[in-house]
């Protein structure tokens, strides 16, 4: 596979993004109509989709690649503040400027929506091993989302802990007990054929709300490119943390599909969902807004760049 064959695999998850981006500009989602999206997505939809791919799932059925998994999802994470806190400090972005939610909104890459049409595309012959292993990678990062970064943004532990009790976690942890126990094979027919309709709507609906989200996000709050901002977010997302999935991937020698979940996370562009944790917690939303706008926009040829040169270092089967 060249960069043209994974640049076409990967232009209609942006092409979906902007069909969202661009009905949210002309108010065929409304504000509320957005809120109601969200709930059914976190609360429904993706839950069911985890459902479908974690029970019965053969590379979750060693604790020994679970645990690894959340870990390095957490532990990554970690280092992803770390290093935007560094960078952000080398770039002089003070904490009056933002240097909180620089640090968050840069460590946080899109960890679940765009990686998940990514996988399906670029690993056909084994895409539900290797989403039921993304998912539980993106708990271990859930874990540090809702823990470290909302302290960092907040200034406060209260209630960290009781944020990670949703709808994905909750499906996660039911998926791996139901893998662990063999009971997945008790659900009826009918129940997972209904799971399965719903969870099959996650990823299209899920990626017109990223891009309504966004256009959302860039109206509410006045748009002051700060290149500061960018071009250090750039730096972390786009050439430091890179090399460091890509550099842990390699000693993931005992999961391949842990292996294809680092090297798709590697190329991905900031997160939008910490626009929300800013503006909730006391950050600034300009800054998680330049940051998301900016590393989205260049993605478009990087995302496919890191996903080649990822997969050919490491010699992964696509």
């Amino acid at each position: 596979m060249n960069f043209l064959e994974i640049l076409l695999h990967t232009l209609p998850v942006f092409l979906m993004v902007g069909v969202g981006y661009l009905i949210r500009q002309l108010g065929v989602i409304t504000d509320e109509a957005e809120k109601s999206i969200v709930r059914l997505v976190v609360n429904v939809l993706y839950p069911c989709f985890i459902l479908t791919k974690i029970p019965g799932n053969q590379s979750l059925q060693q604790l020994s690649i679970v645990l690894t998994a959340l870990s390095a999802g957490f532990l990554l994470t970690l280092t992803g503040l770390l290093v935007s806190r560094l960078v952000g400090v080398g770039f002089k972005i003070k904490k009056e400027d933002g240097l909180n939610t620089f640090s968050v909104s840069t460590a946080l890459q899109n960890y679940g929506f765009i990686p998940i049409p990514l996988i399906a595309a670029l690993f056909p012959d084994f895409p539900d091993q290797t989403l039921g292993v993304l998912f539980v990678h993106n708990l271990g990062l859930e874990l540090a989302m809702w823990t470290v970064c909302i302290v960092m943004l907040s200034g406060t532990a209260n209630g960290a802990l009781k944020r990670l009790i949703n709808g994905p976690t909750i499906a996660i942890v039911a998926g791996l007990l139901l893998n662990f126990t063999g009971l997945h094979h008790w659900i009826p027919s009918v129940v997972d054929k209904a799971a399965q309709d719903l969870g099959n709507c996650t990823i299209p609906i899920s990626l017109v709300l990223v891009g309504a989200t966004l256009a959302s996000a860039i109206s509410s709050h006045k748009l002051q490119l700060q290149p500061k901002i960018i071009l250090g977010s750039l730096l972390v997302r786009f050439a430091i943390m890179p090399l460091a999935f890509i550099a842990v991937a390699a000693l993931m020698t005992g999961s391949q599909e842990l292996q294809r979940v680092l090297v798709v996370e590697a190329a991905m562009p900031a997160a939008i969902f910490p626009i929300v944790l800013a503006k909730h917690y006391g950050g600034k939303p300009s800054v998680a807004v330049q940051i998301c706008l900016a590393t989205s926009i260049i993605s478009l040829i990087l995302t496919p760049a890191w996903l080649l040169l990822g997969l050919r270092l490491l010699g992964i089967q696509h």
